[in-house]
């Protein structure tokens, strides 16, 4: 006599061949889920998918074999335009713009759009999962779902589903969020379905990967590519022609241009102007920021927006939580003021920071946004500072009122 199906409607799951959403999908199945595995794919055969080679799922047939094994249908999706739009298209835009990017925030808003779609015109249903650590828990006062840590924190991944909407908390379901990464493993030993190797540690180091200036030259006219001059901030002195803004980001080290032209390896980027094509370096124990303002903010629908917020923010997905006050602006913009300021880092344009409510266990995510700006306000005004150069060092009213940029309040 068969197992009888707890939920008849059927639930779509994403599925990689990595070991979470294998379990994650086992679980449902167990669970009495009537349950669908569905990988999508985001290049053609024989493209190179370069720094998104882990994002990519290559191996169609391994993760077939998963779901037979699994005793669950499989679909393969072509998400090559979503994939093009959330995200290789913006990160080739904020490169081209020297700003930094955070590819797996918009990754994981693109997986749920592809899979809620498929699910809705395809299987009838609004009902998806992933393999994600994180948890989704209904508010019994507003009836609002909210996004929480998981059970395991240093597995969790509330930061990386941080933009996700209302619509998308409501309609996901998360089979980890319970676990322990080492229960997950002993799951998956138990399972014995055929292993799909995911180097999940490039998942967070795409902009940076050494692949990425030749993916985008071959996706960008060279007109855009902008050439022009690397300069030392502090001493205001070119050091050298460089063949293209794509080829930096801020916070990069070892910059190499010519055998002949030296560069101080400890010497990093701190500043790229692109319409200029300028590349400015400085050393890393000068820079500081206290205050991040944010916009394009993802916003808790129950939160007291009358006043400062009081918590805990994360500057990056495997970051720690440093505490903070948040205060909510106009036209989904907010400013975060750090307790202790951060020394000897620079919080670059284009960054995604995540609020939490509480720093360790029960933690809720609150809001999320990208960075416009980071540094040190000046009380009553609105600039900031970077590093000085030589020359504001000698004028001590430059210390104080030469603005870097202003702030849009």
């Amino acid at each position: 006599m068969s197992k009888p199906q707890l939920n008849q409607k059927p639930i779509l799951i994403g599925m990689t061949g990595g070991i979470e959403s294998t379990v994650a999908a086992y679980l449902l199945k167990k669970q009495g889920h009537k349950v669908i595995g569905i990988a999508l794919t985001f290049f053609d055969q024989d493209e190179d998918p370069g720094p998104f080679k882990e994002y990519n799922v290559s191996d169609l047939q391994s993760v077939k074999e998963i779901c037979e094994s699994l005793d669950i249908p499989f679909y393969a999706v072509n998400a090559k335009d979503e994939f093009q739009a959330y995200v290789t298209d913006h990160v080739i835009g904020r490169i081209l713009s020297g700003q930094s990017f955070e590819p797996i925030i918009y990754f994981n808003q693109m997986l749920l759009s592809v899979l809620r779609e498929k699910a809705q015109k395809k299987f009838n249903t609004t009902e998806v999962a992933t393999g994600h650590y994180a948890k989704i828990l209904k508010n019994q006062r507003s009836g609002v779902f909210e996004l929480m840590v998981s059970n395991d924190l240093a597995s969790d991944q509330s930061y990386e589903l941080s933009g996700l909407s209302k619509e998308d908390l409501e309609n996901l379901s998360l089979p980890l969020s319970e676990l322990q990464k080492s229960e997950v493993q002993k799951i998956y030993d138990l399972v014995k379905v055929k292993k799909v190797d995911r180097d999940k540690k490039s998942l967070y180091q795409v902009m940076l990967d050494s692949r990425m200036a030749k993916f985008l030259e071959a996706r960008t006219p060279l007109d855009l590519r902008r050439k022009g001059n690397i300069y030392d901030h502090y001493n205001e002195a070119s050091i050298a022609e460089h063949k293209g803004i794509h080829l930096f980001r801020v916070g990069q080290k070892n910059i190499f241009i010519h055998p002949e032209i030296k560069i101080d390896p400890e010497l990093e980027v701190i500043s790229i102007v692109p319409f200029k094509g300028n590349i400015f370096l400085d050393y890393r124990h000068k820079l500081k920021f206290k205050s991040i303002y944010l916009k394009k903010i993802v916003i808790s629908h129950n939160l007291d927006i009358s006043q400062p917020l009081i918590g805990y923010v994360k500057l990056s997905p495997q970051g720690e939580k440093l505490s903070c006050k948040v205060f909510l602006k106009n036209n989904l913009h907010a400013l975060v003021v750090l307790d202790d300021e951060q020394q000897h880092q620079l919080l670059s344009p284009g960054s995604y920071v995540v609020f939490y409510h509480r720093k360790a266990d029960k933690g809720k995510v609150y809001l999320s946004g990208a960075v416009e700006i980071s540094g040190n306000f000046i009380e009553g005004d609105d600039y900031f500072t970077l590093p000085f150069t030589s020359s504001e060092e000698k004028r001590e009213e430059s210390l104080i009122r030469k603005p870097a940029e202003r702030l849009l309040f």
